[in-house]
């Protein structure tokens, strides 16, 4: 079997790429506020008039936005989630149940209230989640883990400009997800070991992790298995 040449890529993200459900979020309301006919297509499907409309998606990029933020800013476990969002809603249950909380009319109201957000506003927000998004994915074309045949090379810099290159014998993987709505983005923590100079990688963002360790997995696989062809047929 010939040994294979296929590259994995691994590369590392700040925290601010969680920024991108709400980038995504506001290029569709933008979409929706300057297309007349799917914003009136949309008004008559949900029932509401373009007020109410225009305050239920600002509301809701509202929401979106504190998510964002509360993803970056803290790392929830999924034990911990559940427990918590339990609490909450027997909390909103007892208080409904009480009387002394209408939920339906809190949610209904929302539509009355003043959340509108000018066009004007998603794209200035726009461009300024499309600078910091494109910076990040920029970066990550200096810095990454590439796995090619037998090595491991950690890449920084313009141009490659500090390589550090490793064996890829023996090498130790693990793919962790610490965060529960991290995991939820699709997102994982990888950590490399290698035995032999007692070093570790952490890569804390990883898109895809579980597949790309896979990948990784089925390579180093590959590599052994031609390790040991090879020498059985020079002995």
């Amino acid at each position: 079997m010939e040994q294979q040449t296929q590259k994995i890529i691994l590369r590392s993200y700040p925290k601010a790429i969680f920024i991108y459900p709400l980038f995504l979020y506001t290029i569709i309301v933008m979409f929706l506020q300057f297309t007349d006919e799917l914003w009136g297509y949309w008004s008559n499907l949900l029932g509401m008039n373009h007020a109410n409309l225009c305050n239920w998606l600002s509301a809701f990029w509202l929401l979106l936005l504190f998510l964002c933020f509360f993803v970056i800013s803290t790392e929830v476990q999924f034990s911990k989630f559940l427990a918590v969002g339990f609490l909450v809603v027997l909390a909103i249950i007892f208080l409904a149940y009480i009387g002394a909380v209408n939920v339906w009319s809190i949610l209904s109201g929302i539509g009355e209230q003043n959340f509108s957000l000018p066009i004007p506003f998603y794209l200035s927000v726009f461009g300024i989640f499309a600078f910091i998004l494109g910076a990040m994915r920029l970066g990550t074309q200096f810095e990454y883990v590439k796995f090619e045949r037998n090595e491991l090379w950690c890449m920084k810099g313009i141009m490659g400009k500090s390589k550090e290159r490793f064996p890829t014998r023996s090498l130790e993987i693990n793919v962790e997800k610490p965060d529960f709505f991290e995991a939820m983005l699709g997102t994982g923590r990888i950590t490399i070991k290698i035995p032999s100079l007692n070093k570790f990688i952490q890569l804390d963002t990883v898109f895809r992790a579980n597949k790309k360790v896979g990948k990784i997995d089925e390579h180093l696989d590959s590599i052994e298995f031609v390790d040991v062809s090879q020498s059985a047929q020079t002995s």
